[in-house]
């Protein structure tokens, strides 16, 4: 059953961090590509989660990448067989 999360998205240059709510199924996920909302041209960018506080159901993401969706993606894919391991990944 899907559960509220609250996102905080840090660190991306020229923006302020920003919470965000989110419904999810367990955990949140390791990496996040969210569209950016003043941007045109279909520009994103990656994130990576940083911490979890399953009490507060805040989980912390850390800025990465920016660009064009399938870069981002391709990127954010790459970072996580890095640091995760093939059975853990989200």
């Amino acid at each position: 059953m899907p559960t509220q999360w609250v996102h905080q998205l840090r660190d991306c240059p020229d923006a302020e961090d920003v919470e965000v709510l989110a419904e999810e199924e367990g955990r949140p996920r390791q990496i996040l590509a969210r569209k950016r909302p003043d941007a045109g041209g279909g520009l994103v960018d990656g994130y990576v989660l940083q911490r979890v506080d399953a009490q507060a159901r805040t989980a912390v993401y850390t800025w990465v990448q920016a660009g064009g969706p399938e870069s981002v993606s391709a990127y954010l894919l790459d970072l996580l067989a890095e640091i995760c391991p093939k059975d853990t990944a989200q």
